[in-house]
């Protein structure tokens, strides 16, 4: 069995994030919710980017990240006509 480090397990994930333009949703250990693309990422800090800012986060501020599954959500998919709006 391997046991892959924390670090790899991080860099893994932020870099399927990066390498697939999801957007990817960030908790933070203060309650604070952000949102965004991976920019760029290193050992210590993560590069979130939206339309209209980058956010530089520390790793060690964060309690949990999340790369979007929705196969519906305009984040990930904005060039996809949405069901519901019907066109």
């Amino acid at each position: 069995m391997t046991v892959m480090s924390a670090s790899n397990i991080q860099e893994s994930f932020f870099h399927a994030a990066r390498q697939g333009n999801k957007h990817v949703t960030v908790h933070l250990i203060n309650g604070v919710r952000l949102s965004g693309r991976v920019r760029s990422f290193d050992k210590h800090s993560v590069v979130l980017e939206t339309a209209t800012l980058d956010q530089l986060v520390f790793k060690h501020s964060i309690s949990a990240a999340f790369i979007c599954a929705n196969k519906h959500c305009a984040e990930c998919y904005p060039n996809q006509i949405s069901p519901a709006l019907g066109t």
